[in-house]
Parts: structure tokens; C-alpha cells; sequence
């Protein structure tokens, strides 16, 4: 292959590799869309765990106590009467 075809061919391949891009432009668009919307899902996820976490303050003691007792009942929690 001469200079002058290699140059020509690079040309071509640079052309062929613009199309690809080309068609490749919009999906990548789409793709930075919905990881945007998705860094914006988990951040809002992260705060409404955070704003359960505090809800639940106390509730792993009470858990804990409560299995004590079922266990030093024997299970026989019925309701007091």
C-alpha cells in the first residue's frame, strides 16, 4: 500500500469511525440521563433510610428486651389479664 493510500484509507476510517460515533451520541445521552435520575433515586433513598433509622431509635432495645421476656415465658406471652 502506497502513502497516499494509506493516507486515503485513513481518511475513510476516521469517516467510518465519526458515523459510528454519531450514532452512538444519543444512546450515550440517554445513558447519562438515567444515571443522573439514578444518583438522584439514591440520594433521596439514602435519606428516607436515614429519616427510618431515626424513627426507629429504641426499637432494637425493645426487640431485644421483649425476646428476653417471650424466652423467660416460656413463649406463654398471651395478653395480661
Amino acid at each position: 500500500m502506497t502513502q497516499d493510500e494509506m493516507r486515503a484509507r485513513f481518511h475513510a476510517l476516521g469517516k467510518e469511525r465519526d458515523a459510528i460515533l454519531a450514532k452512538s451520541a444519543p444512546l450515550k445521552a440517554e445513558r447519562d440521563k438515567v444515571l443522573i435520575e439514578r444518583d438522584a433515586a439514591q440520594a433521596k433513598l439514602r435519606d428516607v433510610n436515614g429519616r427510618i433509622k431515626e424513627a426507629e431509635t429504641g426499637l432494637f432495645e425493645i426487640d431485644m428486651e421483649r425476646g428476653a421476656m417471650a424466652r423467660a415465658l416460656n413463649g406463654k406471652t398471651g395478653s395480661p389479664v
